[in-house]
């Protein structure tokens, strides 16, 4: 907005008027008196009449549309003008000159557009404006009035792409004046951009986060990270923010094992993901891309099965057919250790956080056994139930193990080598599986046959809870406790992954292909799940 301003000379005159007393004729006369000093005046600034011209911007829209005006007035019915701060003097729509004086030197001019006539209703927009004003010339100022912004709002061009595949989206962010139109220009107060993601996952980032006037472009990059949701956020000083959700599509990968048959996978400490393969009787390494790399057991035949990371960065294995264990370096080295009996065919493994690496003997001889590498010692103990099958394992916060009786529905406590197992019993066809701790301090575990997800309270060594999967034959088999705190299982005849809140909610995805037989699963350094498929051959891996 332009404004135009005339001066004009305004003289301040001061009028002294004097006077003379007695005749004039006498010789006598006294000495006249010293004057009296007028009071001194302070000298009066000379003032310019300021003449504003406004030109209104035309008012015609559509219904149901924001208004959108350079230099902003928007909707605006009638502008004040002061000077120095002092009384405001209006001009309303549609009258275009306002009359002002200013005194002449360095003014500041303060300009504010209302929604409603003499200065009332909300303001629409503001500037102020510092200039040396001189008499007898004609004094121009060009005026910029910044929107008041008084709501924000925000979008995202591609709020669900594709999780796992690094990706932008457009940030749109607009600022809205009381009126509710759109103002374009310059806004009074900065709209600041930020990013709000409870799972402080690193998985975006800005490329700008102020936005000063409209116009301004921003884009959001996602690495294809794990994310369930994050909301970009737009704030504003005095402003209610406005926010806008980016949640990722879950989406399912395959990665084909030609020849392999890979049954159990963990994570390494080398941030790739490693898995059993019995048949090419080898441990297998696959990178976050999907490269795999394959490293033969030295025993043939070993039909290896069940994998853990241990502390000392290793990774340790099942040789069912062989009864023994191994372990595995990052860098390919294996290690094998047998096992005290020969009809122990261990199952699964866990790393008590003691330096013992403890499995389950899923044999005739109902084992449950240990190796503690470092300090030269093993040993083993037997469940109280024959014939009980040893399947699942896992610690809880105090140390003690325990473990699933897929044959006889029973799960086993055992607090140290010394002691004799405890048993309690499930409901009859439960056919427990596989068993993780979980972040609430639970024991959760797979209910194959009943399809439901149980939890254990190990403080009183009880059930406390169980929730059906979706489908009475899931056949719930693998479990992990995901990056989000959450536990996910794979079902084994239904070709889906489940996921189970600690609070009993429930969720499924289901991958493209079918003839999975889904078993078993584990999570990546970055969050994604990744898991066997051996009736495809493949691992699969899923980012949500």
């Amino acid at each position: 907005m332009k404004v135009a301003l005339k001066s004009s000379l305004l003289l301040a005159a001061l009028v002294l008027s004097s006077c003379s007393g007695g005749s004039g004729n006498s010789s006598s006369a006294p000495l006249p008196a010293a004057p009296t000093p007028s009071p001194t005046l302070a000298p009066q600034k000379q003032k310019a009449s300021v003449t504003f011209t406004m030109h209104w911007p035309s008012q015609s829209t559509t219904a149901g549309t924001a208004r959108k005006r350079p230099q902003y007035l928007g909707a605006a019915l009638s502008v004040g003008v002061s000077v120095n701060n002092g009384v405001a003097q209006y001009v309303n729509n549609p009258q275009t000159t306002l009359t002002i004086s200013a005194p002449a030197g360095q003014d500041t001019f303060f300009i504010t557009a209302y929604d409603e006539t003499n200065g009332q209703g909300n303001v629409i927009s503001k500037a102020a404006i510092t200039q040396t004003i001189a008499v007898d010339t004609a004094n121009v100022l060009s005026a910029t009035l910044n929107g008041v912004v008084a709501n924000v709002q925000v979008s995202l061009a591609s709020p669900s792409p594709a999780a796992g595949t690094a990706t932008t989206a457009a940030v749109t962010a607009s600022a809205l004046d009381a009126d509710g139109n759109i103002i374009v220009g310059n806004y009074n107060v900065p709209i600041q951009l930020s990013i709000n993601d409870p799972e402080n996952s690193g998985t975006l980032s800005l490329s700008a986060n102020i936005f000063q006037a409209s116009g301004t472009t921003a884009s959001l990059a996602y690495n294809g990270g794990t994310l369930a949701s994050a909301t970009v956020v737009a704030s504003a000083t005095g402003v209610t923010p406005a926010s806008a959700t980016f949640a990722p599509t879950p989406t399912f990968y395959q990665f084909s094992v030609p020849g392999g048959h890979p049954q159990w996978i963990a994570a390494g400490s080398d941030g790739n993901m490693w898995f059993t393969d019995n048949a090419k009787n080898a441990i297998g390494q696959i990178t976050l891309t999907g490269t795999i790399t394959d490293f033969p057991i030295p025993t043939g035949g070993a039909n290896p099965q069940g994998i853990a990371p241990s502390a000392d960065g290793r990774l340790w294995f099942a040789e069912n057919n062989r009864s023994k264990v191994g372990a595995i370096t990052t860098s390919g080295v294996i290690s094998e250790f047998v096992t005290l009996f020969g009809n122990d065919n261990p199952e699964h493994l866990v790393d008590r956080g003691d330096g013992s690496v403890w499995y389950t003997g899923g044999g005739s001889g109902d084992h449950i056994g240990f190796t503690n590498v470092a300090a030269g010692i093993s040993g083993e103990t037997t469940t109280p139930t024959t014939n009980s099958n040893p399947y699942g394992i896992t610690t809880s916060p105090d140390g003690s193990l325990y473990i699933t009786e897929s044959a006889v529905d029973k799960i086993a406590r055992l607090p140290s080598l010394s002691t004799t197992p405890q048993e309690m019993s499930l409901t009859p066809g439960t056919q427990p599986m596989q068993i993780v701790r979980a972040s609430d301090g639970g024991l959760w575990f797979a209910e194959y046959q009943r399809a439901k997800i149980g939890r254990l309270d190990p403080n009183s060594f009880s059930v406390t809870a169980e929730y059906p999967t979706f489908s009475p034959s899931s056949c719930p088999m693998g479990m992990v406790v995901g990056k989000d705190g959450a536990i996910w299982f794979t079902e084994n005849c239904l070709d889906r992954i489940g996921r189970i809140t600690t609070a009993g909610v429930t969720s499924e995805y289901t991958p493209p292909q079918t003839g999975l037989n889904l078993q078993g699963i584990a999570v990546a350094p970055d969050g994604s799940l990744w898991f066997t498929e051996p009736g495809k051959n493949a691992i699969g891996k899923l980012v949500y």
